[in-house]
């Protein structure tokens, strides 16, 4: 499990309770510092939890560096990661209202175990949970992916949120999850995050994308539910496995990753950011938000690399 305790259900409850209505999308308009940044961290992430499970480690190093301008962009709040119906006694909109600044204030938690001190905008975009692609074919192992309006709306706002930089800013990384992930919205982000990475490039600036999988397909293809491959992915233990990765005549095993980040010397900053999405990690019951594999998250919890394709 996470390395640090999380914080009770009755303070989590209290901390959403004294956040405004959600709205369509929340962006954090604060104006960070490095202005006159060279270089920039961007996290395109699907959905409130990944950046944690993705790049804790990387994301805590690089942002560090009071110098390096960083952003983060979500495209889901994860609003389908509850029960069906009302709850509790609280209807149904409300009660997803409730879990999407529930899930956004565990994130702000999080970004203040990643980049302490620093003064991160968050853009949540609030596109729909598992609703981002409209349809999708597999050819070759990788996905060909129909976006939905609704995803078009939001990849396109993620994009353009990502490759919004300081002016001065001429290196740029950007961390999503991968092409190779079963989950839609995932893919999704990494659509997100090739299209910011296009615009920059194109403005001159030097850019380097790199990807991870957060949630493995199984040997039939994860289509459409996701995500029974968290139940092989990641192994147990402080190492990822790239041969647990599924193997299978519709999926073959995606290439070797170019990169692994040793992340061993942050101690347990993966499982202090894990640790601030307390829904997620052991589940929050007044909002009927259960935990489905509750060892994925020790899995990830242990990890002391990152592994990333690179483009």
């Amino acid at each position: 499990m996470p390395r640090r305790s999380a914080p009770s259900s009755v303070l989590v409850l209290l901390l959403a309770a004294a956040l405004p209505p959600v709205a369509r999308a929340d962006v954090d308009r604060i104006e960070p510092p490095g202005v006159l940044a060279r270089e920039a961290l961007v996290m395109v992430s699907p959905h409130p939890d990944d950046e944690s499970l993705l790049a804790a480690g990387t994301i805590r190093r690089l942002a560090s560096d009071p110098r390096r301008f960083v952003r983060a962009v979500y495209l889901s709040a994860g609003d389908r990661a509850t029960v069906p119906g009302p709850c509790n006694g609280i209807p149904e909109r409300t009660k997803v209202e409730r879990l999407v600044r529930l899930r956004e204030a565990e994130t702000r938690a999080a970004w203040r175990v990643l980049a302490p001190g620093r003064r991160v905008p968050i853009a949540f975009l609030r596109g729909p949970d598992l609703a981002l692609v409209a349809s999708t074919s597999v050819t070759d192992g990788l996905h060909d992916d129909v976006l939905s309006p609704a995803g078009e709306r939001a990849v396109a706002a993620a994009a353009r949120i990502a490759a919004a930089l300081p002016r001065g800013v001429q290196r740029a990384l950007l961390l999503t999850t991968a092409r190779y992930d079963a989950h839609p919205d995932h893919r999704a982000a990494y659509e997100a995050a090739s299209r910011a990475a296009r615009t920059l490039r194109r403005r001159g600036v030097a850019v380097e994308l790199w990807s991870g999988i957060v949630h493995d397909e199984i040997a039939d293809v994860d289509v459409p539910v996701c995500c029974i491959g968290d139940l092989h992915w990641p192994v147990a233990g402080p190492r990822h496995d790239y041969l647990a990765l599924t193997d299978s005549e519709e999926r073959p095993r995606p290439p070797v990753w170019d990169r692994v980040e040793d992340v061993s010397d942050l101690g347990g900053v993966r499982g202090d950011a894990l640790a601030a999405h307390v829904s997620q990690v052991i589940g929050y019951p007044p909002l009927c938000m259960p935990v489905a594999i509750p060892d994925y998250y020790v899995r990830f919890a242990d990890k002391v690399e990152e592994p990333f394709w690179v483009e």
